[in-house]
């Protein structure tokens, strides 16, 4: 009777754990552990509890993280290697927030400039507190920034205050890289800033899609213009009212090649950078057209001034062809990003009307005569 409990008690647990007294085989028992799926790995193992009962094979399946690192050439020539993908980036200038944004990657920013703004996303999340704001693009605060424990800033190589983090930063062990920025001479660095990003986050795909739209906006401009056959109007563009003197953008600078890609003549072609030019090269010059860069400023008062000054005996002031960009058609014109093809637009509607219709962009005013 003794033994009797025993094999009674036996039964019921072979019965419990689906197993049959006089079963020649075990079912397969397949244990899973899952994690990020990069590889798995197949273990087997011969388990033989009893040598009444069949042999039990167990399967244990084990997926392990393994990410490829990711390495990368910035604006400064530099080979950066990233183990895994940033989660918390901050960016010093509007130009990159929005190539961030438009890649999908807006759930990554953590800190930006005062002057983001676009997508409008932006300004919301800022006020809700999910974005901090970080300081100027001319003066980014180190502390607010490493108070973000972010694992990437990205900033301008062609802007020496965000050269000058450089060795703060990396003092404790937060990558930076630099794109070319507002330093892009041409359509081709932007796209390389575009396609640096996407790289790091590997949304290569998306880039590809964000260029391909640029170079459809680009295309419909040139493709309009060689139609046309126009004679090609001189433009002198400034970066602000004459009172904060006539700098404007050289022959190597995304402005210059934006001015020339919509059918005009950039009067500062012959230099470099971000030059400051005289009334007398102005006034030999002669543009048909001025586009000025208001940013805020009164548009009566800009006029007014420029009356006052030897601009008012260029072609382009007697003909009411003076035109001040203010907010989004000034972010626009000035912003080396994923926009760029609407600023090539949009300064050919300022040069050529009669072909591409007046600029429809918030906010461009023409002075009258």
């Amino acid at each position: 009777m003794k033994y009797l409990g025993l094999i009674i008690i036996i039964a019921i647990v072979m019965l419990i754990g689906g197993y049959y007294i006089g079963q020649t085989t075990a079912p397969t028992t397949i244990t899973t552990i899952t994690a990020t799926v990069t590889y798995t790995h197949v273990v087997e193992k011969t388990i033989t509890p009893s040598p009444i009962y069949a042999t039990l094979t167990v399967i244990e399946t084990l997926t392990v993280v393994q990410e490829t690192p990711i390495s990368i050439v910035d604006a400064l020539g530099r080979s950066i290697v990233f183990e895994k993908t940033p989660e918390r980036v901050v960016s010093l200038a509007p130009s990159i927030t929005e190539i961030l944004f438009a890649l999908g990657l807006g759930n990554r920013v953590v800190g930006v400039t005062s002057y983001c703004n676009y997508p409008p996303e932006v300004l919301r999340l800022v006020e809700e507190g999910k974005i901090a704001v970080i300081g100027g693009y001319w003066t980014p605060d180190v502390e607010k920034i490493l108070a973000l424990k972010p694992d990437l800033v990205i900033g301008s190589s062609g802007t020496r205050p965000h050269i000058q983090l450089r060795e703060r930063v990396e003092e404790v062990g937060i990558k930076i890289v630099y794109i070319k920025g507002s330093g892009a001479t041409n359509i081709y660095e932007i796209y390389e800033d575009i396609a640096t990003i996407a790289k790091i986050f590997g949304v290569e795909d998306t880039a590809r899609k964000i260029i391909q739209d640029i170079d459809n906006e680009i295309r419909y401009v040139t493709q309009k213009l060689g139609e046309a056959n126009v004679a090609k109007l001189k433009v002198l563009q400034l970066a602000g009212p004459p009172s904060w003197g006539l700098y404007s953008a050289g022959g190597d600078t995304f402005i210059g090649w934006v001015i020339s890609t919509a059918g005009g003549i950039n009067i500062a072609q012959r230099f470099t950078g971000w030059p400051q030019l005289d009334y007398e090269f102005v006034i030999a010059e002669n543009p048909d057209v001025i586009i000025v860069s208001a940013m805020g400023a009164n548009y009566t008062a800009i006029i007014e001034e420029i009356r006052g000054t030897p601009l008012a005996d260029t072609k382009a002031f007697k003909e009411g062809r003076v035109y001040l960009l203010d907010k989004e058609a000034n972010d626009i014109l000035v912003r080396p990003g994923p926009r760029v093809g609407k600023a090539v637009v949009l300064v050919a509607k300022i040069l050529y009307p009669e072909i591409f219709g007046e600029p429809d962009t918030p906010i461009v005013y023409r002075m009258h005569k």
